[in-house]
């Protein structure tokens, strides 16, 4: 235990110390969100989707050290962790029990509103997979037939918390934007999802760049051509798929979280939205984890900029063998970031 302590402070002054000559960096590990019923939700994404179960609890867990991290203290939880394919981070899902909760149903202009892409190989094949298990678009619409073959084609949907996903078919490797179209299209849990990446809605657009870019160091930007430009502009059509007028205005962030996840941020200046800043344990309710370089540097910059700390005692507490502190991001959304040793 010593030694490893040593071995954790060490790194811990390495990374200080190169904090100050380059950006801070982090990648994200995994993505998910609290769920109302582990096995229902497992068979949305596993049953229908078709993606691979790496891990799940049979029989609810208390973790003390959890209960900090995450302000649950004396709820038990079950989870499941879900391969994302062609991606280093992961889908986790947590039923919490013994704790009140409330049900979360989002949209896409709310800020604090997550949403998880999933490209697929054949967008007919999903779509008759979503049609067959009764799935619900987010606009209410029928799930559609899909799109030929090289035709990017897309379907919205709530899974059974009433978190968004995006199933997309790309037109071409130019479709996939910031990041490589994948080699590797056929394996456990790919049947039909091929790769992933992250969506996540601001109150302000700037609120992604203060924080997502400058404390954590992603590669993004103002701007998602050629859908929109850097600054603020009408939704047009695509607002039909999120029950927006199209005089709305938005603005976008868009690029890299790591070199093969693309991250896109967005702003709906629709006067209806609501932002979703519930407890951790709400179904519905999204965290996304990052690992850093730095914890204790990252966590001052967060501090300094007065994000909202959701920790127990505002600092850092070691779960699983990881020192971790749980956040709000600039719009409210749940960040969870570590730092291994």
């Amino acid at each position: 235990m010593k030694t490893g302590l040593i071995v954790c402070i060490l790194a811990a002054v390495t990374a200080y110390s190169a904090s100050h000559e380059a950006p801070y960096t982090s990648k994200p590990s995994s993505v998910g969100h609290a769920v109302n019923n582990l096995e229902k939700t497992l068979e949305f994404f596993h049953g229908v989707v078709g993606l691979e179960i790496l891990h799940q609890d049979k029989r609810p867990v208390y973790d003390e050290a959890y209960g900090r991290l995450t302000a649950t203290r004396g709820a038990t939880y079950k989870m499941a962790v879900v391969a994302i394919p062609n991606q280093d981070w992961t889908l986790n899902l947590v039923e919490y029990m013994g704790i009140s909760k409330k049900q979360i149903k989002q949209r896409e202009k709310d800020p604090a509103a997550p949403a998880l892409t999933l490209t697929v190989k054949n967008a007919t094949a999903i779509n008759n997979a979503l049609r067959r298990a009764n799935v619900s678009t987010i606009d209410g619409s029928p799930i559609p037939k899909g799109g030929a073959e090289g035709t990017t084609s897309t379907v919205w949907v709530y899974d059974p918390d009433g978190y968004m996903v995006e199933l997309v078919q790309r037109s071409g490797p130019s479709d996939y934007f910031t990041v490589s179209e994948p080699n590797i299209t056929d394996g456990p849990g790919m049947e039909y999802v091929i790769r992933g990446q992250l969506d996540l809605t601001m109150y302000n657009v700037t609120g992604a760049l203060t924080f997502y870019r400058d404390i954590l160091g992603q590669n993004i930007s103002r701007g998602f051509e050629p859908l929109i430009g850097t600054g603020y502009e009408k939704v047009g059509g695509l607002g039909g798929l999120f029950n927006l007028s199209t005089d709305t205005y938005w603005a976008a962030v868009t690029g890299n979280c790591d070199p093969e996840t693309r991250c896109e941020y967005y702003e709906y200046d629709d006067p209806s939205r609501v932002s979703i800043i519930y407890p951790t344990q709400d179904p519905g309710v999204g965290m996304t984890t990052y690992s850093v370089q730095n914890l204790d540097a990252i966590a001052d910059k967060v501090k300094a900029a007065k994000i909202k700390v959701i920790t127990e005692g505002d600092r850092p507490v070691w779960v699983d063998g990881k020192k971790s502190i749980l956040v709000r991001d600039p719009a409210g959304y749940l960040v969870r970031l570590y730092q291994a040793c």
